[in-house]
């Protein structure tokens, strides 16, 4: 019950929550106390923060920041995780989805190209098999291979 009273009157006197705060030197540093604890304490002033949502500035004229209109590119290819990325590359697989570079550095440099609606990477292999890669809009759409 006692409890409830003491934040009854605190909230019912918010200016006697707040207490002063003091200044002063002693064995030259500098303290600060709830009580004058020197010849030479001074009280600080000590206002409250305005609140959340309120005006900082003092009615000046003031200039706002507006971040620059960036054109947002799209990117024909679908998303590939950067990880998976990764491992496929490691693994020397390649995905539907692949930019030219992915595959150059999952697969290496193709022996021949053939550029047109879609075109195709050959690579081909000492013991005659041969893999094909096929781009459209720079990204994997399929990939074939021939094997003896």
């Amino acid at each position: 019950m006692l409890k409830r009273t003491l934040l009854l009157i605190t909230l019912i006197c918010p200016a006697g929550a707040q207490a002063a705060i003091y200044q002063c030197t002693v064995n030259g540093q500098t303290v600060f106390s709830d009580q004058p604890c020197g010849e030479d304490s001074k009280q600080i002033e000590n206002r409250p923060a305005p609140a959340i949502g309120g005006r900082f500035d003092t009615g000046a004229d003031a200039e706002f920041y507006q971040p620059e209109k960036r054109e947002r590119t799209v990117d024909p290819c679908p998303f590939i995780n950067s990880t998976d990325l990764r491992q496929y590359i490691i693994q020397n697989k390649i995905v539907r989805g692949m930019k030219p570079e992915d595959v150059r550095r999952s697969w290496g440099s193709p022996s021949s190209v053939r550029t047109g609606r879609r075109t195709q990477w050959a690579y081909h292999y000492p013991n005659y098999s041969a893999s094909y890669v096929y781009f459209e809009n720079g990204c994997v759409t399929d990939w074939s291979g021939y094997y003896r």
